[in-house]
């Protein structure tokens, strides 16, 4: 799904609220100011259809200006369900 969503990343700075957009059951890109190096493990949060989901993650690659895509390291059959792509 192209999104925005609302969301948020929690790595080793905290908290930060971000724009989350090319959601898929395998990861999201995150629209951030800030950015994370290739590897980098965190926990992305996605808010889409009125729950929220915070799914631990990798980063796979960085756009300097823009943010950082993810891969999410677990799936959520709800989120997956969600976006049409799981049972």
């Amino acid at each position: 799904m192209p999104g925005p969503f609302d969301g948020g990343w929690d790595g080793a700075s905290g908290m930060r609220d971000c724009r989350i957009t090319d959601l898929n059951a395998g990861g999201c890109f995150v629209d951030a100011h800030a950015s994370n190096p290739v590897g980098t493990t965190l926990v992305t949060e996605v808010r889409v259809g009125g729950r929220t989901f915070r799914l631990a993650s990798e980063v796979v690659f960085v756009d300097r200006v823009q943010g950082f895509g993810v891969r999410f390291l677990e799936r959520d059959a709800a989120l997956e369900r969600l976006l049409g792509g799981g049972s």
